[in-house]
């Protein structure tokens, strides 16, 4: 059985830098808020003007969503337990976040 991704989206620089306007980022903050250096971020965020691209994380990503409230941590867990149940059969609840067996 082959294993599919997380089937997930990242933004477009466009849409991070609409999503810094928003909640008044900027690129120092997006920086030191996902533990990357100020030229990662600012490549993030201008991507689209290389030859090659960088696009930010999915983590990234979600922990800046989680951080400004966009999204909860909730909403991520949610996502990764469908992923799982679709491949696996059995989702984060059934085995306990982590891998572990649920407390009883």
């Amino acid at each position: 059985m082959s294993k599919k991704a997380i089937p997930y989206e990242t933004p477009s620089p466009e849409e991070l830098r609409k999503f810094m306007l928003k909640n008044n980022l900027t690129g120092a903050d997006i920086s030191a808020l996902t533990g990357v250096i100020p030229r990662t971020a600012r490549y993030w965020v201008s991507s689209a003007k290389h030859k090659y691209p960088h696009f930010i994380p999915w983590a990234a990503w979600a922990l800046l969503q989680i951080l400004t409230g966009e999204k909860t941590k909730e909403d991520f867990l949610s996502l990764i337990d469908q992923w799982k149940k679709d491949e696996d059969g059995r989702g984060l609840r059934e085995r306990g976040i982590g891998g572990r067996p649920p407390a009883l």
